[in-house]
Order: structure tokens, then C-alpha cells, then sequence
């Protein structure tokens, strides 16, 4: 079973089929899920992950949310792939090729006082060639 989106009220989504076909065409028949279902024993953000993988992660802040799973991943290392959750705009770019660079937390400036933002949000760069 591929691993589960988990949304509130401890519901479990797993992975379509045509998305599991496009997964399999990445990695092939044979991939380690850190995040598989019935969850088990196994604790995705502490035990090693065998390569290459395919992380679903929870979705649920209380469950880990997505964040912990894809800096794990990032920290293991590939090859792998994860699935994750964007918003329009990043879905609109992303179909466009559009190159995005982090710009991490933007510091904005109040118009009048020029005071920066005091709990600034995560932003990206969108580059158009």
C-alpha cells in the first residue's frame, strides 16, 4: 500500500493509481515508503530509509505535517521522490517552467514607518526567462 495523505479526523488517503504508475515510471516496481499504512513501527523522521524511496507524507500538523517529512528527505538524500501539497500559484508557475528561487522569510517594509513586518511569511523568487 503507498503511503497515506492523513487529513483530520485521522482519515487516510492513499495514493491513486495513475499516480502510483507515474511513481513506479520514476523508480521503478521496488521503492521503500517511509510513511506506509497501517503506519507500523517504523518512525520515518528517525529510522534510516532504504534507496530509492517514495514519501506521501501526513499532512496533519499533528501527525509531524508535511514540513518534517521533506526536510527528512532532503536529509536522506536521494534517489526518491515525495509528493506534496502547492498552492495555485505555484502549481501555475511550476506548468509554466517557471524557475522559483527561495527567498526565505521577506522582512517587508511598513509604507509609512518603514518598519519590517514583525512575523514575516516564507516567500520565493519566480523567475521569468
Amino acid at each position: 500500500m503507498i503511503c497515506p495523505l492523513i487529513a483530520p479526523g485521522k482519515r487516510y488517503w492513499l495514493t491513486p493509481p495513475d499516480l502510483e504508475v507515474r511513481i513506479r515510471s520514476l523508480l521503478g516496481d521496488s521503492y521503500f515508503d517511509p510513511c506506509p499504512y497501517p503506519r507500523g513501527r517504523f518512525d520515518a523522521l528517525t529510522d534510516d530509509w532504504i534507496k530509492p524511496w517514495y514519501l506521501n507524507p501526513p499532512f496533519k500538523i499533528g501527525d509531524g505535517g508535511p514540513t518534517k517529512f521533506i526536510r527528512r528527505a532532503i536529509k536522506v538524500g536521494g534517489p526518491g521522490v515525495a509528493v506534496f501539497a502547492v498552492n495555485s500559484v505555484i502549481d501555475a508557475l511550476l506548468k509554466a517552467n517557471i524557475e522559483l528561487r527561495p527567498l526565505g522569510r521577506v522582512k517587508w517594509l511598513e509604507c509609512e514607518t518603514k518598519e519590517p513586518m514583525p512575523s514575516p511569511g516564507i516567500y520565493a523568487l519566480a523567475v521569468f526567462k
